[in-house]
């Protein structure tokens, strides 16, 4: 055992790809990434996520690494809201949940019973995206089902329990946007109450904690709880040597995190939510879909990511508004196109990435971001967002992180918790033209005017 490369291992579930990534458990660097797809299927009537098929393909690779490597620690990170139900004989009645299934077919009924914003910071929001919802419409649509479901478990702790066979559950999920958690009281919501589940959500463990051990191979495999992978993108940020930041954490999703902005000045018509950190700390955040956006526009007109960039004729003419995507402070307008399409293509590409850095801005303004602005994951890319950012920002420093961080490094800080982390940072620009600003307060003057804001 002792020749044999010592390995930690994530199991990393996004919502279309699942990465199982091993790591050197000294050098903390990946060693070996293997690559799958989520599995839906149906199940009592519901979309779900095979999850049971993604413990069976990560457990056939573990198998086979252990013949070569000694295999030391586990942990799994997920998507948020996703559930699975498990009966008093450990079968799986449901697993797990997939979030765009339409559970807010009967939000007007949740609605008389969700907890208010106050009480749990979450809003009502789109399909499953609150497992408060996911539950609400299991138990009203399938009442037996909830009543044999001995245990609820949620993504991670799912797989925590497939390796270990025991119930557990971890805040940075209970705490994600889920209408489950009282933010003020630091419990679970009075819906937990209501919906008669307390007894069937396991207690809640660090996402850290050791919870069991599983023989694989020669190797005594140590399973630890699991955490939400946002969440784990934000932890090697807030375990790192700048104290005091604003994350933005892009990819699909653009979910900003302000370590400074009070949970008390969240507004749910913004699409703000307050997360839970795995310290048990609330993060205020805000978000939308700003990836999927960039790649519905550049479709849409005909231009990619590589397509140079014009900025030299009349831009404010020529704005795009929101929005094009589920998800953030704006209505789905899906706003007329074929303006656009006189324009040179490097044109239209500006004007996306404007569009895009517009957004971002409104809503760094809307978390009442002041201090030092950390830009992580595909946003990295783009130097025309992130140097109209800067240029609206030059007030306060923003910094792109080099070396993307992602969920899966993010969660190899669990395998150490007090580990510190020294990120490695390239100061962003801003442009010298400063006529930036006049054009960001005419296109947020329309957003007023044009009637965008969810909520209106």
């Amino acid at each position: 055992m002792t020749n044999k490369k010592r390995l930690n291992i994530v199991l990393d579930i996004g919502k279309t790809n699942v990465k199982l990534v091993f790591f050197d458990s000294k050098s903390n660097k990946p060693a070996k990434t293997y690559i799958t797809k989520q599995v839906s299927k149906k199940k009592h009537s519901v979309d779900t996520l095979d999850a049971n098929y993604i413990y069976q393909w990560t457990l056939k690779i573990l198998e086979e690494q252990s013949q070569k490597a000694s295999l030391e620690k586990f942990v799994c990170t997920t998507h948020g809201c996703s559930l699975s139900l498990i009966d008093e004989e450990n079968h799986e009645l449901l697993a797990s949940t997939d979030y765009e299934f339409n559970f807010s077919k009967y939000e007007k009924k949740f609605q008389k019973i969700a907890p208010n914003f106050e009480e749990c910071n979450t809003p009502l929001l789109e399909n499953g995206l609150s497992l408060g919802q996911q539950l609400f419409y299991l138990n009203y649509t399938n009442p037996k089902l909830i009543k044999n479901t001995s245990k609820i478990l949620f993504y991670p702790q799912y797989m925590t329990w497939k390796f270990t066979n025991k119930f557990t559950s971890e805040i940075s999920y209970v705490g994600c946007h889920s209408h489950l958690w009282n933010f003020s009281k630091n419990k679970y919501s009075s819906l937990i109450t209501k919906l008669k589940i307390k007894d069937k959500l396991p207690p809640i463990k660090k996402a850290w904690d050791i919870i069991g051990e599983k023989k694989i191979g020669s190797s005594n495999l140590k399973i630890m709880n699991g955490i939400h992978d946002s969440n784990a993108s934000y932890l090697y940020f807030k375990n790192s040597n700048i104290k005091n930041f604003t994350l933005v954490s892009t990819g699909t999703w653009y979910i900003i995190f302000n370590q400074e902005c009070s949970i008390k000045n969240l507004n749910p018509n913004f699409d703000m939510v307050a997360n839970m950190d795995v310290f048990r700390n609330p993060i205020s955040s805000i978000r939308f879909m700003g990836g999927r956006e960039y790649e519905y526009l550049t479709s849409q007109l005909g231009v990619s990511s590589k397509t140079k960039i014009d900025k030299q004729f009349s831009v404010n003419d020529y704005f795009i508004y929101p929005s094009y995507a589920s998800g953030g402070p704006f209505k789905i307008k899906n706003l007329q196109l074929k303006n656009y399409t006189k324009l040179k293509k490097e044109q239209r590409h500006y004007l996306i990435c404007l569009y895009i850095a517009f957004v971002l801005n409104f809503c760094l303004d809307k978390i009442n971001s002041q201090n030092t602005i950390i830009l992580d994951g595909p946003i990295g890319k783009n130097q025309t967002i992130m140097k109209i950012l800067a240029t609206l920002r030059s007030r306060q420093k923003v910094l792109k992180n080099k070396n993307e961080i992602g969920t899966s490094f993010g969660a190899t800080n669990l395998f150490n918790i007090h580990k510190k982390n020294k990120l490695n940072t390239l100061v962003i620009k801003p442009h010298k033209d400063k006529s930036i600003f006049d054009s960001y307060s005419l296109w947020e003057s329309n957003i007023y005017k044009k009637k965008l804001i969810k909520g209106d």
